[in-house]
C-alpha cells in the first residue's frame, strides 16, 4: 500500500528548513540542494513543491510572518486599546529566539527587497498590514480616553513601526546590551508615558501638521 503523503505538512516543513537556513546563512544558501540536504528529501521532491529559489525565499518568509501573526492573535485576544498594543509590542519585539530568527529572516529580505523593485509592492502590502493594526489600536485607545483624540492615528502607527524596526535592528546587531529586560523595560517606559500624558509627544502630531511635512 503506498504511503500517504500529507503534502501541505510537507511544505510547510521545506519553508520552515528554508527560513532556517536563511536566518542562519543568509539567502545565498538557500539553495534547493541545502534544502534537500536539511530536509531529507530528494531535489526533485523540492522542486517538485517550489518553482526556484526565488519561490522558496517567498514561502519561507510567508512561514515566518503567518506564525508571527499566529502568535499575536493569541497575545491580543480580548485586548483593546493600548492593552492590545502592548502586547503587539512584546510580540514584535525580538526578546525569544523565535522572534530573534523572524527579525534575522525579515532583515535578509529586506536587504533583497532594497534592491529589486519587483519586491517593493510585496514589502508595501506588509508594512500597510502592520500599520493597519497599530493603528486600530490606537483608535479604540482614544474611543476608550486612554488616549488623546488629537492624535493622528496613521502617524501614530508609523512612529510604532519604526520604534519597533529601529530596536530590533539594534538587538540583532548588540544583543547583550538590547536584552529582554532591556526590551521589555523600554516598552514598558513607553505604555506608562502614554497612559500617563494620553499620548507620547512622538504620537501627538495633527492632521494638519502631517500636511506640512
Amino acid at each position: 500500500m503506498p504511503k500517504i503523503v500529507n503534502h501541505d505538512e510537507r511544505r510547510e516543513y521545506i519553508a520552515r528548513v528554508s527560513a532556517e537556513i536563511i536566518a542562519e546563512f543568509g539567502l545565498e544558501q538557500a539553495t534547493i540542494r541545502e534544502i534537500a540536504q536539511r530536509t531529507g528529501f530528494s531535489k526533485g521532491v523540492i522542486e517538485h513543491y517550489f518553482d526556484d529559489k526565488d519561490h522558496i525565499i517567498d514561502m519561507a518568509l510567508a512561514w515566518v510572518n503567518e506564525r508571527y501573526l499566529q502568535r499575536e492573535a493569541r497575545l491580543t485576544e480580548g485586548k483593546r486599546g493600548l492593552a492590545a498594543l502592548e502586547a503587539r509590542l512584546h510580540n514584535a519585539l525580538p526578546q525569544t529566539k523565535e522572534a530573534m530568527q523572524e527579525w534575522k529572516i525579515r532583515l535578509r529580505f529586506w536587504s533583497l527587497a532594497a534592491v529589486q523593485n519587483d519586491l517593493h509592492s510585496l514589502q508595501g502590502k506588509r508594512l500597510a498590514l502592520t500599520r493597519e493594526r497599530y493603528a486600530l489600536d490606537i483608535e479604540e485607545a482614544q474611543a476608550m480616553g486612554e488616549l488623546n483624540s488629537e492624535i493622528d492615528k496613521m502617524h501614530a502607527a508609523d512612529m510604532l513601526i519604526h520604534f519597533v524596526s529601529g530596536i530590533s535592528c539594534n538587538t540583532l546587531i548588540v544583543p547583550a546590551y538590547y536584552n529582554k529586560r532591556y526590551l521589555r523595560q523600554i516598552i514598558e517606559d513607553l505604555m506608562n508615558d502614554l497612559r500617563r500624558h494620553g499620548g507620547n509627544t512622538m504620537l501627538r502630531v495633527a492632521t494638519d501638521q502631517r500636511a506640512l511635512v
